[in-house]
């Protein structure tokens, strides 16, 4: 679990460099291959979020009906 939590801290970290590197592209650099990488790097770490987002609440599920299934049978 700590470990999902590491690489959404840094996925985040990464996000806010883009960000930055996005201003500093369209402020100094006017255009041109720089914004772009700066904007596809956003985009990867958006992307990586949402999808630890998804697993994680896909593994939350899971141990959910598990659980529900321990006291079904506990119940018998």
């Amino acid at each position: 679990m700590s470990k999902t939590f590491f690489w959404q801290a840094v996925r985040l970290v990464v996000m806010v460099l883009a960000v930055a590197g996005i201003i500093y592209a369209l402020e100094f650099m006017h255009g041109g291959f720089a914004v772009w990488f700066w904007v596809a790097l956003l985009g990867v770490g958006f992307f990586g979020l949402l999808w630890t987002f998804r697993l994680t609440q896909q593994r939350v599920a899971r141990e959910r009906r598990a659980q529900k299934q321990r006291s079904k049978k506990r119940c018998r």
